[in-house]
């Protein structure tokens, strides 16, 4: 890997991000500044376009748990709170240095980054475990119950894709291509028969994707060994010599955890190739033509018309599970084909030649345009200047569309042109941060340190786009924030990022808490991201007998709303995956322990804000928590009908690129690091002692189009020292 490519994508996005603003003294909530607007308890106000200030009153009932009324007014946080480390009866086991201790007395905790070479932790459940053999009482984090949460997603949706999916692939694909051999065979129009034969080279493409072998799919389709070099070498722009358009061909590398065997890569590349392609039903300046879009329109119809039997639930064995956990296409689907063909064919299978009548593609194109444009950009090319129409320039039917979701919604509506100015060229807001999801989601501290520490508000409409997303995600409508696993493990940040309650310890309810609260959050988010790389549409531009144990066997977060959002959301996976016939007796297992896990630790959270006492296993859930991390974690590396499947990461570190900017040439890519140890002093059950708990590490920077990471290159630039920092509003609390 050119490594020397990446530390400069870091530099692109340190010096572009924290242009004007990495300086800035930051104030508090509800006082005016260079870069924020003031609030008022009953408003927020707003700068406009034009430099104006208006005032909008927010619907708090809307307002997520714990923040203010929308994503700019903030909570009464308290003073750091200090701590006598003097008075500390176990400070002696943690061996913190000077500094660390210093950071810890300022404000009753401190996050440790330890050396993973030489020693360090690898996952979340190390931490837990070593701090039972030191005897140290324990402090289970948000942070903690996310990582394992994120491990079970991974682990089974990697299982089910090995297991089911790809079979299920393979089956669609073979259907497909031999429908439009058919197609080829009856056609007797000239144009329609060469468009069957491209759409048997795209169907060629994905089963040679699949077998690793293009066989004799050369033979009459010289298009698909070109093709699939492009895809293989992963590179960046260049024309698809199937499609006859712009793609970007650095998407196909396989990334998240589909690294992990050569079959995980195969479906990767497979389902990328059916999901980032489209058919384009209108022109799109430079790369799409009128005559192009007229031969794409009639090239989906004939997929969208072959979709009926076997492929047709080959088809949908993948679409509706995975549609559950992450989201419905952006794009148009087979059923939106078959309504319109219908309407203007009088069936949804016309033959071959029936598409040679162009009044008729004109029909369907005309009734295709009246649908729902998508919400997520991907075009890698545009016109100069283009920025009208853009969405509905983009409508496409495609075989597995990527699916909507919220997050990249957002970073679409908070970049260029939606945000900033044409020129200068510095004016366009190129990229996102990983910030702003947060502020959408109402944390008013994203929105401060993006508008104070980053000068996010320079750029034209920021301020009004990020209202104006707030506003659309905290009305819950099932368009822009639809029902399934994705978004629910979205509204399980707002938890997270919730202002605890009064009962809770005076530390928590600091700015340097909820800083770790809202870290917490974007290292949960990243593993989101990461997990469903495939599936997501990208926006674009030890067991052991321990030491003595503690007198207080430790303190749980005390969040019990969002520990009841988890062990819901393990509910519904399991109910999903039996529903779809994906689940195996292991996966049983595994979540009907993360819902008892998670039931008790939010009974555990409320007893210890009502002040009252735990029960023996209650306590047992606590100290054991670690060996239950690792459990849930421990997977056979066989399935139920004797397949063998990839292993699970060694390491926790992970890496997803989430946004690309084409005009830039780069990707923004969100990381985690090796798991910090967090340190609590604090008194419980009349005892000030120093608790230990994990936490995560959250890095973002950008890298060039052809050089997306893998997790595998992220952990090796890790450990060999030589990672990106990390945003320095983070160094409040954490300490090396």
């Amino acid at each position: 890997m050119k490594r020397s490519l990446v530390i400069l994508g870091v530099v692109v996005i340190v010096l572009g991000l924290a242009l004007s603003g990495c300086d800035k003294e930051v104030t508090d909530a509800g006082t005016t500044s260079s870069s924020g607007p003031a609030t008022t308890a009953g408003g927020a106000t707003e700068t406009t376009a034009g430099g104006s200030t208006e005032t909008s009153v927010i619907d708090t009932t809307t307002t997520p748990p714990g923040v203010g009324p929308g994503p700019f007014a903030a909570p009464q946080y308290l003073d750091s709170q200090p701590v006598d480390l003097a008075a500390v009866t176990n400070l002696d086991i943690t061996e913190l240095s000077d500094a660390q201790k210093e950071v810890l007395s300022r404000q009753s905790f401190v996050a440790v980054a330890e050396d993973p070479t030489a020693g360090g932790p690898w996952k979340f459940w190390h931490i837990y475990e070593n701090a039972r053999y030191q005897g140290l009482p324990l402090l289970i984090t948000t942070d903690s119950l996310l990582n394992a949460y994120h491990m079970l997603f991974d682990t089974l949706l990697q299982r089910m894709e090995e297991a089911a999916l790809y079979d299920q692939a393979v089956a669609m694909t073979e259907a497909l291509f031999e429908a439009a051999a058919v197609s080829w065979e009856t056609a007797s129009d000239a144009t329609v028969k060469e468009e069957a034969r491209l759409n048997m080279a795209y169907f060629g493409v994905g089963s040679a994707l699949l077998s690793g072998d293009p066989g004799d799919l050369a033979v009459g389709l010289p298009e698909v060994e070109t093709e699939l070099a492009l895809i293989e070498g992963a590179a960046g722009l260049s024309e698809s010599p199937i499609l006859g358009y712009t793609e970007d061909y650095s998407q196909y590398k396989p990334r998240g955890h589909y690294t992990r065997s050569e079959r995980l890569e195969r479906y990767f590349k497979t389902l990328m190739w059916y999901g980032h392609t489209g058919f384009f039903i209108n022109p799109r300046s430079p790369d799409v033509s009128e005559d192009e879009a007229v031969s794409l329109t009639r090239r989906a119809i004939l997929v969208s018309s072959s979709l009926q039997g076997p492929a047709l639930e080959a088809w949908k064995a993948i679409y509706e599970p995975t549609a559950f956990l992450v989201g419905r296409a952006d794009d148009l689907t087979v059923d939106d084909m078959n309504t319109v063909l219908t309407e203007v064919y009088g069936t949804a299978q016309p033959a071959p030649d029936d598409l040679a009548d162009e009044a008729k593609i004109a029909a369907v194109r005309q009734k295709l345009n009246e649908l729902p444009a998508p919400k997520i950009l991907t075009a890698a090319v545009r016109a100069e200047g283009d920025t009208e129409n853009r969405e509905a320039n983009e409508r496409s039917f495609r075989v597995m569309g990527q699916r909507y979701i919220p997050d990249s919604y957002a970073f679409q509506q908070l970049v260029w042109a939606y945000v900033g100015d044409a020129s200068p060229p510095e004016a366009k807001r190129e990229l996102p941060m990983g910030l702003d999801v947060m502020a959408v989601l109402g944390s008013s501290e994203a929105y401060k340190i993006a508008t104070e520490d980053f000068d996010q508000d320079r750029y034209t409409n920021y301020q009004s786009q990020l209202s104006k997303v707030y506003d659309e995600f905290s009305s819950k409508s099932g368009d822009l924030w639809p029902d399934n696993l994705y978004t629910g493990w979205l509204e399980s940040l707002q938890e997270v990022m919730a202002f605890p309650a009064d009962e809770a310890p005076d530390f928590m309810k600091s700015r340097a808490w909820a800083r770790k609260s809202l870290n917490a959050a974007l290292g949960s988010w990243t593993e989101l991201r990461h997990d469903t790389i495939l599936y997501a549409k990208q926006s674009v531009v030890a067991e052991g007998d321990g030491g003595e144990e503690p007198e207080v066997a430790g303190y749980v977060e005390p969040y019990p709303a969002f520990y009841n959002k988890i062990a819901g959301l393990a509910v519904t996976m399991r109910q999903s995956m039996d529903q779809f016939g994906l689940i195996d007796s292991e996966a049983v297992n595994k979540l009907d322990t993360m819902i008892e896990l998670a039931e008790t630790l939010a009974n555990i959270a409320q007893k210890q804000l009502d002040g009252s006492e735990l029960t023996a296993e209650e306590r047992r859930t606590i100290v054991y928590y670690g060996s239950t991390l690792e459990w849930l974690e421990d997977f056979d590396d066989t399935s139920d009908q004797g397949l063998t499947l990839s292993p699970v990461a060694e390491k926790s570190p992970l890496v997803a690129d989430v946004h690309t900017s084409y005009n830039l040439g780069v990707a923004l890519e969100e990381a985690t690091g090796y798991p910090l140890v967090l340190y609590a002093a604090f008194e419980h059950d009349g005892t000030l002692q120093v608790f230990c708990g994990a936490s995560y590490s959250y890095y973002e920077f950008t890298a060039p189009l052809s050089e997306r990471l893998t997790d595998e290159e992220w952990t090796e630039i890790l450990d060999s020292g030589t990672a990106p920092p990390r945003p320095a509003w983070t160094n409040e609390w954490i300490a090396e």
